[in-house]
């Protein structure tokens, strides 16, 4: 299935009205013509309705760029010089407070931190920018919620329990200034792509600013060096040709595996599966745990936990445990999320001949179709708190527009690397964080916006053609997920519970606890308690916008 995720696409499987998500104003209609972009990021025809005018920056050229406008442009060096694409400091004193969560370590407090400090002199104002780790942010979510002395921005992550109230009663409509060719006035904002902001509309208004992400989705991370040492391909044609790869791979004797945990997402691709949810042209949703293809993924997944070629403990250790044993060479493989794709060329740096690629998930006979499940385009987006003020939001505004300045800007720079000399140096064109630079760079401001996503790695250009290859052959087979920008007030509310019951179904039959024939009756009391529900609801949010 050769699949653009074009913005008709995305709207035609993604929108939604009233307290389901999106409004009507998001027409489908109409393409844009932007120097050769497709309507992927384009956004259709300028301002046409809720959602932003997409008009990209344009500056600083790439050295690889794509047909396809879904594969993020990709550099070899920084660009040099770097330019400034704003004029000076977005805000006028005082402080604007924000409460976000991060995947890393925690940054040194302010007195301590060069870059947070130098951040706040290029903005011109105080950036009090709390946060905790993302496994705790739901919990600190609550509490501030219901505390009621919000922070001025707030990261919403994921859908909350009656949003659309949640989002009126607490947060600004950002509609006056965001939507159509409103956001030109902040064109930072205005460069991020159009499928970004899906997940900010609820009720035919905009309540905050996308953190943009690459469509690619989930990566199977593939230790290309010890696939090329095994003489193996980079690339399998058809299931048969993956299990010899994995079982070539394996060496028990050796502490040698293929996989780090069962890689179901790669079998539910394999047979055609990709998403939690599908939707035909007569918006009748069908959940694909109920298809029999999703049955036969299983039977897959538990063929190669038989065979031996995935860790014994893989299935019970943590990720960061899994992405050790990559890295140490113990297994080839381990499933990710494509942001993290940096990380291991890092880590991977002392390793004589480390090479890391993608691996796309194979048709099941060779020749077949392949398919992928997209990833979300924004990973959360961040809401204004109410404010007294009309001068004061559009100060938080430009706040904002600044922090998502581009790839290649002077903005970018100061945000991500701080102050040269001190937590950068300049090798060659491209800024590198110096160890005090490291440590300080954890500061989460990333989590706040950020620009829209690009293909960079300082001082190895291998590492960037083979990301950008990934995306140029991933995205073709890429579906979109069709309730990116929907609500489900069951699947919030009263969602959690089955779905768990339904996941540790999964489970026990992936560790050969229960047979695959457990799968059906699970999945048909899953829809009895919830997800019938939820099926209701996506179907009616998909008739209103599409008539």
């Amino acid at each position: 299935m050769s699949s653009t995720l074009s913005r008709r696409t995305f709207f035609g499987v993604t929108g939604a009205l009233g307290t389901m998500g999106l409004a009507a104003a998001c027409s489908s209609g109409g393409s844009g013509d932007s120097g050769g972009d497709s309507d992927a990021t384009s956004g259709g025809e300028r301002g046409s309705g809720i959602l932003p005018t997409y008009q990209p920056n344009d500056s600083f050229p790439p050295d690889l760029a794509s047909d396809n406008a879904d594969v993020s442009p990709a550099y070899f060096t920084y660009p040099d010089p770097p330019q400034a694409v704003t004029d000076g400091a977005p805000g006028s004193g005082g402080s604007i407070s924000a409460l976000t969560f991060t995947y890393d370590p925690v940054a040194p407090e302010l007195n301590s931190n060069a870059l947070w400090q130098n951040l706040n002199e290029a903005l011109g104002v105080e950036l009090d920018l709390q946060y905790t780790p993302a496994a705790d942010y739901d919990a600190r979510f609550a509490t501030t919620i219901a505390g009621n002395d919000l922070p001025d921005l707030v990261a919403i992550k994921g859908a909350q329990q009656q949003m659309p109230a949640l989002l009126a009663a607490k947060f600004t409509d950002l509609s006056e200034h965001l939507a159509g060719d409103a956001v030109l006035d902040y064109p930072n904002l205005a460069a991020l792509p159009t499928p970004s902001w899906l997940s900010t509309v609820y009720e035919g208004k905009i309540w905050g600013v996308p953190v943009p992400r690459s469509l690619i989705g989930t990566v199977l991370y593939t230790r290309a060096d010890l696939l090329e040492q095994a003489g193996l391909s980079l690339q399998p044609e058809s299931l048969e040709e993956f299990i010899a790869m994995a079982e070539a791979l394996t060496d028990e004797r050796s502490g040698k595996w293929a996989f780090g945990q069962t890689p179901i997402n790669v079998m539910l691709e394999v047979n055609g599966v990709a998403n939690g949810w599908s939707v035909d042209d007569a918006g009748t949703f069908t959940y694909n745990s109920t298809r029999p293809e999703y049955e036969q993924a299983l039977a897959d997944a538990l063929d190669l936990n038989t065979r031996g070629v995935v860790h014994p403990d893989g299935n019970a250790a943590q990720n960061t445990q899994r992405n050790e044993w990559m890295m140490a060479g113990t297994t080839a493989f381990q499933i990710g999320g494509y942001a993290g794709w940096g990380k291991f060329y890092v880590q991977g740096a002392g390793i004589d001949g480390f090479r890391l690629t993608g691996m796309l998930s194979p048709a099941r006979e060779a020749g077949g179709t392949m398919v992928r499940a997209a990833g979300n385009p924004a990973s959360h987006f961040s809401a204004i708190a109410k404010q007294d003020d009309p001068e004061r939001l559009l100060e938080i505004l430009r706040v904002l527009d600044w922090l998502a300045a581009p790839f290649g800007s002077s903005e970018y720079v100061t945000r991500r690397f701080g102050v040269e000399g001190e937590t950068f140096n300049f090798d060659g064109p491209d800024p590198v964080l110096t160890s005090a630079g490291v440590n300080q760079a954890t500061l989460p401001v990333r989590y706040v916006t950020e620009n829209s996503p690009v293909i960079y790695e300082a001082n190895n250009e291998q590492a960037v053609q083979d990301q950008f290859d990934f995306q140029e052959a991933g995205l073709q087979y890429t579906v979109p997920d069709p309730t990116v920008g929907l609500y489900s007030e069951t699947a919030v509310s009263s969602g959690a519970g089955p779905s768990t019951e339904l996941n540790d179904v999964q489970t026990e039959i992936l560790l050969g606890n229960q047979p695959v024939s457990t799968w059906a009756p699970a999945v048909e009391k899953y829809m009895a308690a919830a997800g019938d529900a939820i099926k209701a609801e996506y179907e009616e949010a998909w008739a209103q916008l599409n008539g």
